[in-house]
């Protein structure tokens, strides 16, 4: 039937005749079509016509995906800015995302980005306008699929075929070097952090060369970015050994080459997965200079090679207050068979005082032998990360050198917070550890495996004899207890058992986490209950494990 013979019900509106069999359709057709026109008008009362954009914009910035330990937009949230779905779903969508500088301050770039990428990596960074910006760059391969300008090059050609070769190279051979980023970081927007992970320390140099080059022929006025950067982070895959004729073989790290920042991390290669197994390192040198190390107060180092390297930098870092040592993925411990060493016996008997160190970092030591080195009188946090011990840690590998580093660092009261990492140890040497630490405010065992029930029982026969007049009860000024990452088989009945003896007298948040379901384990609301009945100042969840 056309639209001109459709039969009129307007007269069934008036009056309760009953519509005829061909007027039926026609009604629930014009019912359908008021629907519809009834969802429109709401929508335009709905309340989120009226959120401001900039609210929106907020939103958005904890929307995902950012990459690994990086502020930044990988290619997937790039995409939902610039493309889709973001900008897409209407007109203020789009004008959110474009305003809100948050969105715009990190970016993320490889080596297939080039030359011709220099302007939309501007007009990125144009849109965050005066917050501080990130770019981390990834060189150290070129992922399956990407697009580059030889497909046929999955990594940087620089010093791969031979040591001897590495300098007649150009660094047109390189694909840090005529990436975009030289041309960024001498003619580009201001930066506050830039991460650089190269393929290797030749590739580096290449890299540093071109930037160079391009200074000799900039058109820009003032100070470079690189030259202005607040925070720095340069990674090497590897390295790459030249001959010497008095050493046999140097390295040429070219860190003497790096800007003067405040924050700075660097990290090398083991020595197991660079050089030839007997290799040795200690005679290696990092040259980072001692006017950039002068003006750090965050610095993080990782290297594990043979010798004194760590030492030689911390003497330069008297104004560090956040420091972070890592051992890389072997846990190879740079000190071993290394007290003959002048340097080292200089530091065993007057140890290298960090004045302003509040915070101290390890990331997998197998043993903390090198805290007899060091004294810290200002420490508020510390923060161990230990190399995984099948067979778990002695006394030598913890215990007595923190013992000895508490005491000459004098922190047993000033100490905040205490948080100890992927580690296997016994009750008897975790307890005087922590159990002395009495301003902590925050104690966090993260996948450590220990005997719950004789740690807190030491803790309660502790408290009874507060109770009696010796000492002082454990934990006065604690406000989180964070126990994460238990391991199977151990259980929160110790811990809880603990709380509830201990009654209304501790007042601080425990949070805990399993690291695989147990069938065993209190739930949140046993503990809750438990601790309530027990009238306990205590408040628990627990949380899953990431």
């Amino acid at each position: 039937m056309s639209e001109d013979e459709t039969p009129s019900i307007s007269y069934l509106l008036d009056s309760n005749t009953p519509p005829k069999p061909v007027e039926i359709p026609v009604v629930e057709g014009r019912i359908c079509e008021l629907e519809v026109e009834l969802e429109r008008h709401r929508a335009i009362l709905s309340p989120v016509r009226r959120v401001p954009r900039e609210v929106l914009g907020h939103i958005f910035t904890f929307l995902d995906p950012y990459e690994h330990e990086e502020k930044v937009r990988n290619a997937v949230g790039r995409a939902d800015f610039v493309s889709l779905p973001l900008s897409c779903v209407c007109k203020l969508w789009r004008e959110a995302t474009l305003v809100t500088h948050e969105l715009w301050t990190g970016l993320k770039i490889r080596p297939r980005h080039t030359l011709e990428s220099l302007e939309s990596v501007e007009a990125w960074f144009s849109r965050a306008g005066s917050l501080p910006r990130r770019l981390p760059y990834q060189g150290w391969n070129l992922r399956d699929g990407e697009a580059s300008t030889n497909i046929s090059r999955q990594s940087c050609s620089c010093g791969s075929s031979n040591a001897w070769t590495w300098t007649r190279r150009g660094p047109g051979s390189c694909l840090l070097a005529a990436s975009v980023l030289p041309q960024l970081l001498t003619n580009g927007p201001r930066l506050d952090h830039l991460t650089l992970m190269c393929a290797n320390t030749v590739c580096f140099g290449h890299f540093l060369d071109t930037m160079d080059a391009l200074r000799q022929i900039s058109t820009t006025p003032g100070s470079r970015p690189w030259d202005t950067l607040r925070s720095l982070s340069v990674k090497f895959q590897n390295t790459i050994l030249l001959p010497d004729p008095q050493l046999g073989h140097i390295i040429v790290t070219h860190l003497e080459r790096l800007p003067v920042v405040e924050s700075l991390e660097v990290h090398i290669p083991s020595s197991s997965s660079v050089f030839e197994t007997g290799f040795d390192t200690s005679h290696l040198e990092l040259n980072i200079l001692p006017n950039l190390l002068e003006r750090l107060t965050t610095f993080e180092i990782c290297c594990s090679w043979a010798g004194p390297h760590i030492l030689k930098l911390l003497r330069h870092c008297s104004n560090i207050e956040t420091l972070t040592i890592n051992y890389g993925s072997s846990g190879d411990s740079p000190l071993r068979n290394m007290g003959g060493h002048a340097l080292i016996q200089h530091y065993r008997t007057a140890p290298l005082v960090l004045a302003k160190l509040r915070t101290l970092r390890t990331r997998r030591a197998r043993h903390l032998s090198f805290l007899y080195f060091l004294e810290a009188p200002q420490l508020v946090n510390l923060d161990i990360g230990i190399f995984s011990h099948e067979n778990g840690l002695n006394g030598y590998d913890l215990l007595l050198p923190f013992q000895s580093f508490r005491d000459r660092s004098g922190f047993t009261q000033s100490l905040r917070t205490f948080q100890l990492r992927a580690c296997f140890i016994d009750a008897g040497q975790l307890f005087p550890i922590i159990s002395n630490l009495t301003g902590l405010t925050t104690l966090t065992l993260d996948n450590v495996k220990v005997e719950m029930d004789r740690l807190w029982k030491k803790f309660k026969d502790r408290d009874a004899a507060a109770q009696r007049g010796y000492g002082d009860l454990s934990f006065s000024n604690l406000e989180k207890l964070e126990i994460l990452q238990h391991p199977p088989g151990c259980q929160l009945e110790p811990i809880v058992d603990y709380i509830k003896e201990r009654g209304p007298s501790l007042k601080f948040q425990l949070i805990t986490s399993y690291k695989i379901p147990e069938h065993r384990v209190l739930s949140e609301e046993d503990v809750r209950q438990s601790l309530r009945f027990s009238l306990s100042g205590v408040q628990a969840s627990i949380v899953l494990s990431i």
